[in-house]
């Protein structure tokens, strides 16, 4: 299998792409639709408006695309690993700068990639992408790693089997041993010298045992070039063939059938995932199947990075972190509830109507007498002494603003200082750096408040990934 190195948002053309995969022209174009129906691709065209580049390249410049533009270009919207065909591509995020090198390192910024998007899917409860498109594509991937990683934890499915023994170590029959033993009398006691006892031996020929151990044998060849780049082992454990098992309809139905009597979670997981494989993969042409592991809403992981290594407090009551706050009395209320909800008033009737929802920083968190306001931002800003480029945008600084105004009062109440506003970067870098800060006049000109500058922060990406995969 071969193996191209891509990355996110960057733009690449019609005979970029064909290199990379090795394939026919036809083969190329019904895999870059099947892809954009995944919303996995994006084709950029002069057709594409200019606010949709914008948003999509996180830039005001275009003029660098103008003549790239004259045919088509394709952008990747995803991070992690997709397998298409006889091709493995590996997509790198937008600030990834260093990502060619990767494979110098055996692929560890991957590997901790993949462990993140994981993670934060596991948690999330998603598998392999976040899509309202409805695609009918089998994901062997991912449902590969599910088997893999359970067999990792709980070893091959079991049934347990009783086996009854005389005179055994296990525990004793009584009703078996009295009904079937000679009782000797000893001073008007039974004794019994012959006992039934019962014994649970793991059964190694059943049937599901048998079936787990061949789909994760035949799962592990399929991708054997694929799962040594996330350091797996090619399980092989079974040499038994589909057909010792009967046809997919006949081992569906007794799948089903063990289902409706395990009440254990991770043995009913392991049931379907290999009713899932048994259906999905029966007659599947692997050439034009999609697998893949990762997201196309990476901005969604990096926010729960910052949230969960940051320590957030937004989701902790106001009792649990042992403040109060007068306008907020309720036993209940939570950080979040700080922020007052919006009020709609009707004239005629004079009726108050208050909204469900309002305004909810990124991240906020308390420590001593320091409370700091943070936005997670997924962008690749490009801030020095020549411009600013790909930053977030006015709607984004304005709420950072408001945000500190809607804490003043509860951090005043608590005694606390607001130390921090900030936006939170991802950067390929080994140390944080601030490089520079937001700001917006209007919000100076307020009497005697005064707020703080919105800091511009670079997070390090693998020391974060490390902190949050170690919590």
């Amino acid at each position: 299998m071969y193996i191209a190195t891509l990355q996110e948002l960057k733009p690449y053309s019609f005979f970029d792409l064909q290199n990379e995969f090795h394939t026919s022209e036809e083969e190329l174009k019904n895999t870059l639709k099947s892809l954009s129906l995944m919303n996995i691709v994006k084709k950029l065209s002069k057709d594409v408006s200019k606010i949709e580049l914008e948003e999509l390249l996180e830039t005001d410049s275009l003029e660098k695309l103008n003549t790239e533009l004259e045919g088509n270009m394709y952008v990747f919207k995803y991070v992690g690993m997709l397998a298409v065909g006889n091709v493995c591509l590996l997509i790198y995020p937008k600030y990834a700068v260093s990502y060619l090198n990767d494979s110098i390192n055996n692929f560890q910024k991957l590997k901790q990639l993949i462990s993140v998007i994981r993670k934060y899917q596991s948690k999330e409860q998603k598998i392999g992408f976040s899509s309202q498109v409805e695609v009918d594509n089998f994901n062997l991937l991912s449902l590969a790693l599910e088997l893999i990683y359970s067999y990792y934890d709980h070893g091959l499915y079991s049934n347990d089997k009783q086996i009854i023994e005389q005179n055994g170590c296990g525990e004793i029959l009584w009703e078996k041993t009295i009904n079937e033993s000679t009782a000797y009398f000893s001073n008007g006691l039974p004794i019994y010298l012959d006992t039934f006892t019962v014994n649970q031996e793991n059964n190694e020929q059943d049937y599901f045992r048998r079936l787990h151990a061949f789909i994760l044998s035949e799962v592990c060849e399929k991708l054997k070039d694929i799962l040594p780049i996330l350091d797996i082992d090619i399980i092989n454990i079974s040499s038994e063939k589909r057909e010792d098992f009967g046809n997919s309809e006949y081992i569906s139905y007794r799948i089903n059938q063990e289902l409706s009597s395990q009440f254990v979670t991770f043995k009913q997981n392991i049931l379907n995932l290999l009713k899932k494989y048994i259906e999905k993969d029966s007659g599947k042409n692997s050439s034009t199947n999609i697998s893949f592991v990762g997201t196309n809403s990476f901005n969604l992981v990096w926010e729960d990075v910052c949230s969960e290594v940051m320590d957030d407090c937004i989701n902790k009551s106001i009792k649990e972190l042992g403040l109060g706050y007068s306008k907020n009395p309720k036993q209940s209320a939570l950080l979040s509830d700080v922020i007052a909800k919006p009020k709609w008033k009707h004239n005629i009737s004079g009726n108050v109507h208050v909204a469900n929802k309002t305004l909810i920083p990124d991240i906020v968190t308390i420590n001593g007498d320091k409370l700091s306001i943070y936005d997670a931002k997924y962008y690749n800003i490009k801030l020095d002494d020549k411009g600013v480029d790909k930053q977030p945008g006015v709607g984004d600084i304005t709420k950072q603003y408001l945000y500190e105004l809607a804490y003043k009062d509860f951090a005043k109440e608590n005694n606390l200082v607001i130390d921090s506003n900030a936006f939170l970067m991802p950067t390929d870098g080994k140390e944080e750096k601030k490089v520079g800060t937001a700001s917006m006049d209007i919000f100076y000109d307020l009497g005697d408040i005064r707020l703080h500058d919105i800091d511009v922060i670079l997070k390090p990406c693998e020391e974060m990934y490390k902190a949050y995969l170690e919590l």
